[in-house]
């Protein structure tokens, strides 16, 4: 676990609000670089922004319901959508267009991720099931289908040889995809986010009880919780500041908080949100946040 370094400070003003969804936004994710964000809400609408100067740049509009999740290709060439018409769509960001559609899912898709090289995709639904969709291939035929779960897959990511997801069912899964292995935790309430930490050793994960864990990767040891926040009713999506020293969470009034990673003391709480504060994102290399809510607005702090 990586320890905590004071010296980066937190985000603590807006700097810009991103006007333009109509209804609650959803996600709300730098590209890879940080240097663009995307957007996605109810309006069934995704929206391409820059947001150091808070300029909204492209519309990108396929889907027949909200949108759910977003996630960026490792060169920002393209990204996938995902959203409650069950559907997963791979875009080309310069052109604006749909390069290729998946279906197959039997419920909303409520997460996606691509792996390192941005030639597989997986996506998590209201089904139970993880599908894998090769990007090379002419299929649309998923090359793999997950079904461990008992319940709604709210979360996942993907690291370089891994799939963790949090399910409703109450547990986490990490999936070894070269030894083919299944390592599961329970935590006995519904998972909404699941996240590695940097050095891959360590997993938080938010959950329906207004907490969030710290959990041992290796052995699913409890090593810290995080509370003090609102958290009984929707997906909130949690995440780390860079180096990982602090834990960030939305709150159902409306709040974000920040939380030191190794002391597990609220450090921080900002307010400028006036619902649900759904979905953070921490900038991947400077102090920069964005925050998604039920109110309509995405704000980017520094």
């Amino acid at each position: 676990m990586s320890s905590a370094n004071t010296s980066l400070p937190l985000p603590h003003h807006k700097q810009h609000t991103l006007q333009g969804h109509r209804g609650a936004v959803n996600v709300a994710r730098y590209t890879v670089d940080g240097a663009y964000c995307l957007t996605g809400g109810q309006d069934k609408e995704i929206r391409l922004w820059n947001p150091a100067s808070g300029k909204f740049i492209q519309k990108y509009s396929a889907h027949g319901w909200e949108v759910y999740d977003l996630c960026s290709s490792y060169d920002n060439s393209r990204f996938a959508s995902c959203g409650g018409d069950r559907t997963i769509f791979l875009w080309d960001v310069t052109a604006g267009e749909v390069s290729r559609r998946f279906s197959g899912h039997l419920q909303r898709v409520n997460c996606v991720g691509f792996n390192a090289e941005a030639t597989v995709l997986f996506s998590g639904s209201y089904d139970a099931t993880v599908r894998a969709w090769d990007l090379r291939a002419a299929s649309r035929v998923p090359i793999q289908v997950l079904k461990d779960a008992k319940d709604s897959v709210a979360s996942l990511v993907v690291s370089s040889h891994e799939v963790l997801t949090g399910s409703v069912d109450g547990k986490v899964r990490c999936y070894d995809l070269r030894m083919g292995q299944l390592s599961t935790d329970e935590i006995g309430h519904p998972v909404t986010s699941v996240q590695f930490t940097g050095d891959g050793n360590c997993l938080l994960v938010s959950t329906l009880d207004a907490r969030i864990r710290l959990l041992d990767k290796e052995n699913g040891g409890l090593l810290n919780e995080y509370t003090g926040h609102e958290h009984k009713e929707y997906r909130l999506r949690s995440c780390l500041a860079p180096m990982d020293t602090h834990v960030i969470s939305g709150s159902e009034d409306g709040a974000i908080v920040f939380w030191d990673l190794l002391e597990g003391n609220e450090v921080r709480r900002l307010k400028g949100h006036h619902n649900v504060v759904s979905f953070v994102d921490a900038h991947p290399k400077e102090v920069g946040l964005l925050s998604a809510s039920f109110d309509g607005n995405v704000i980017v702090w520094k």
